[in-house]
């Protein structure tokens, strides 16, 4: 039998199989019995998990750059519980009665290009899916601020700080789901939530200002009296405020720790060193004067419960507020004085902190590399460490700050 010498690099004939077909993925020929038995196979619906109840122990990490996302972790278990899916430069903030998770953000259409969109988008704090998407009237990128995006303590308002190129707040009502006001604030940024219709801004005169707003009226601002110099001695804006009792926490540069109480007008108490109650000077603008300093993107910590705050702290000259912490200063807001100073070892050196709201609380931190180290407030034994997590954009803690 004669034979067809095959060309020089040429593949040898394969004469296919239905089996072979099929373990390919291609379809079978219509009318065989393969392609009956394979048309009565039912498409399968696909599952949607629920990641449980949302608890004062849960810490949302927002990361901005390389994996945008929020990440939800459980500090009792140190186990990673999900992750909602955000755009760069965004917001997020879970309601207070757990029910939902908030985002604020900036998309186009067309990834990088197209139509602008800005909305608040909803989703189920179970399934992570979207619920509802509230349009605004502007918000453009703002950056990660974790005042930037606030919701009232029953639930009903958000608070969102434009900048499109005006500084201004919107306020939006998230029963109804509809943006209600664009509240102009010039010289002024942020928008913190305050007991009844209010919301704290700061002010880069050194002041604060609250606008009240609704029952039909026109928003009103009232001011503080000047309280820190935007110059010399810069507040965080990193402060933490109670959305519930109003009370708010400003930590300064050089480590001056000033508590305001917002619940009904503007009480300000007046500023005190850290340095100086564990018997250090207390930290001045001089160039080329070493002392303990306040640093990081996120320094500041409050339970609300307690009454204690905790302040990441380095050593260092002024301006070098972005520092990582060397230590944790443990403070009695009350007592006005530092009660305990907490360092940390080297892998737990951290750029911004977090702590859970109830009695007997947790502390988060998060280190230059992305690691997320949960710490027992009482003993200050690491409990938990989730390498590789995220870094950068804000952290804050379930139901509540």
């Amino acid at each position: 039998m004669t034979r067809t010498p095959r060309r020089r690099g040429a593949l040898p004939s394969l004469r296919p199989t239905a089996a072979l077909w099929l373990a390919l993925g291609i379809a079978a020929v219509p009318g065989t019995a393969t392609a009956r038995e394979a048309a009565a196979l039912e498409v399968e619906d696909s599952d949607v998990a629920t990641i449980g109840e949302v608890t004062p122990r849960w810490v949302f990490l927002t990361s901005q750059w390389g994996r945008p996302g929020t990440r939800i972790v459980d500090g009792e278990t140190g186990k990673m519980r999900g992750m909602v899916h955000v755009a760069k430069l965004s917001n997020f903030a879970a309601d207070p009665a757990g029910k939902y998770f908030y985002v604020a953000e900036t998309m186009w259409t067309k990834g990088n290009r197209g139509t602008r969109q800005d909305m608040i988008t909803v989703r189920d704090s179970q399934t992570l899916e979207v619920v509802e998407e509230i349009p605004l009237q502007g918000r453009l990128l703002v950056g990660f601020r974790q005042n930037n995006f606030s919701v009232s303590a029953d639930g009903r308002y958000a608070f969102v700080y434009n900048m499109n190129p005006a500084s201004s707040v919107e306020v939006v009502d998230l029963q109804a789901r509809k943006s209600l006001r664009v509240v102009e604030m010039p010289g002024c940024g942020l928008g913190a939530a305050l007991p009844g219709q209010r919301f704290l801004s700061l002010c880069s005169n050194g002041a604060l200002a609250v606008t009240s707003f609704g029952g039909g009226k026109a928003p009103d601002t009232q001011y503080s009296p000047v309280f820190f110099s935007a110059d010399q001695d810069p507040v965080f804006d990193s402060s933490v405020v109670d959305a519930k009792s109003g009370k708010a926490t400003f930590l300064s540069y050089t480590g001056k720790i000033y508590s305001v109480d917002l619940s009904q007008g503007i009480e300000m108490a007046p500023g005190w060193s850290l340095q100086e109650t564990v018997g250090l000077p207390a930290a001045t603008t001089a160039p080329i004067q070493v002392n303990w300093l306040p640093g990081g993107r996120q320094p500041l910590a409050v339970n609300h419960a307690t009454g204690r705050a905790y302040v990441l702290m380095h050593v260092g000259e002024y301006w070098t507020q972005k520092e990582d912490g060397e230590e944790i200063w443990e403070v009695d807001l009350a007592a006005r004085k530092v009660i305990a100073r907490h360092p940390l070892s080297e892998d737990q050196e951290a750029t911004q902190m977090a702590v859970s709201q109830d009695e007997k609380p947790l502390i988060y931190l998060l280190t230059p590399g992305g690691d997320l180290v949960v710490l027992d407030a009482s003993t200050f034994e690491e409990k938990h460490r989730i390498k590789s997590l995220g870094a950068g954009g804000t952290m804050q803690t379930g139901l509540g700050r």
